[in-house]
């Protein structure tokens, strides 16, 4: 997908495949590893994190949902580069509320996102699409 600005890729994927949910991981990998234009350790790290929340989207959001989608966005500058990735919103949990993201103690996807990167947050609402951004030292 192109973007206006030369320091911006971004990606839209469909929804996880059911019967082997991580086909994306090394379209993502690869694809994420490109834009970061950046050197092998950068890249490896924009890479990893992509795939991880893409993985978490589909796992956990409606993206993962048939006709769901996960948008990818890396975005370079001088020193550091941004990974961010939308997905549709997460469905009400049995209890009432919307699960929102947060690193869980022993677990995978945002622990990694934690470990790679220098900094990440979240955006968005209850039911809304939820936006996770991390940012790489370059």
């Amino acid at each position: 997908m192109r973007t206006d600005n030369p320091s911006t890729s971004a990606i839209v994927l469909g929804p996880a495949d059911p019967v082997d949910p991580s086909w994306y991981d090394s379209r993502v990998y690869s694809w994420a590893y490109r834009a970061a234009r950046s050197g092998q350790a950068c890249s490896d790290q924009v890479a990893r994190i992509a795939v991880a929340l893409v993985r978490n989207a589909h796992q956990h959001t409606r993206s993962g949902s048939p006709r769901g989608t996960v948008e990818v966005t890396v975005t370079r500058d001088r020193f550091q580069v941004q990974v961010t990735v939308t997905d549709n919103g997460a469905d009400q949990g049995a209890d009432g509320w919307y699960p929102f993201p947060r690193a869980r103690p022993h677990g995978g996807g945002l622990r990694l996102v934690e470990r790679l990167s220098l900094y990440w947050d979240w955006a968005g609402g209850a039911g809304l699409p939820i936006t996770v951004r991390a940012l790489v030292d370059r």
